[in-house]
């Protein structure tokens, strides 16, 4: 859509009358995050595999609205900046207004590229997933990494395990942008089933093994958590949490997960996060 050669910065985007949805206080460092675990995630797979296949579970219109008013380019097309390229693109996304301004831009933009784009919820979506994603085998391996990046808990720890079922490898940041102090106690009391679904287990789990105090200790505990249960699924991987620089906010972490079948996960997963801000903690 955009050259992306300097994607630390923020590049402007103009109006063209679509809808375009407000960036989350953390979208820039997040875009950084992302940008750099598919440049060095493709360019270590072309060369084992045969096709490679980019999922982005939770894609938006493609553009972004930062708090000053400006417009920069969404996840999407940091997916086409590589320069190692995908064969196939799949974007989902729930809102229809946002899938249908998603689908006109790369229509535009993106043309000649491999493109599926649906629409729907994203816990509803990996049949057709499944169906777009070509077999692998000995002599046509395919490999797909498919990003998990939930405004909310949003997304069943279900369909995490349908997706481990077609073999994906999994790009996961995590993040709660909260200014309120203690606003932890809304997803423990009021949105308790949600919280057990995202998990995949139930939260009195973890309740047990500690007490919740600070907005902090239960965003690294459910992050600690999710990351557990997808090594479950049968994945090498790599955690890390890092801090950020986003002023107002009672939450001041991301986390980044990358979960793989393949070796060398230790080397891609430090060749993404030498270049983007400073890690707080990396763990396995």
């Amino acid at each position: 859509m955009i050259n992306l050669e300097k994607f630390n910065s923020v590049i402007p985007e103009d109006e063209d009358g679509f809808v375009i949805e407000e960036a989350d206080p953390f979208f820039i460092e997040k875009r950084q995050f992302i940008r750099h675990y598919l440049k060095v995630f493709s360019g270590t797979m072309k060369r084992k595999f045969n096709y490679l296949v980019y999922i982005d579970m939770f894609s938006g219109s493609g553009l972004k609205r930062l708090q000053n008013g400006q417009i920069t380019c969404g996840s999407p097309s940091l997916a086409f900046a590589n320069k190692d390229p995908f064969s196939k693109y799949i974007f989902c996304e729930e809102d229809q207004a946002r899938c249908d301004a998603l689908r006109i831009r790369l229509n535009k933009n993106c043309r000649k590229e491999n493109i599926a784009i649906f629409n729907g919820d994203p816990n509803k979506l990996v049949e057709k997933i499944a169906y777009y994603l070509p077999d692998s085998s000995k002599r046509h391996k395919v490999a797909a990494l498919c990003l998990i990046d939930p405004k909310t808990l949003e997304i069943e720890f279900n369909t995490i395990r349908l997706l481990s079922e077609l073999g994906v490898h999994f790009l996961v940041i995590l993040d709660f942008p909260w200014t309120k102090e203690n606003a932890f106690h809304q997803c423990i009391d009021e949105e308790r089933e949600h919280l057990n679904d995202f998990i995949g287990e139930p939260w009195s789990n973890i309740e047990k093994e500690t007490t919740i105090k600070s907005n902090d200790q239960f965003f690294r505990n459910l992050a600690k958590t999710y990351h557990r249960n997808i090594r479950s699924l049968g994945y090498i991987s790599q955690g890390s949490f890092h801090e950020s620089e986003v002023e107002g906010l009672n939450l001041k972490h991301i986390f980044v997960g990358y979960y793989s079948h393949t070796n060398g996960i230790r080397k891609i997963g430090a060749d993404a996060l030498r270049v983007v801000t400073p890690q707080v903690t990396l763990f396995d």
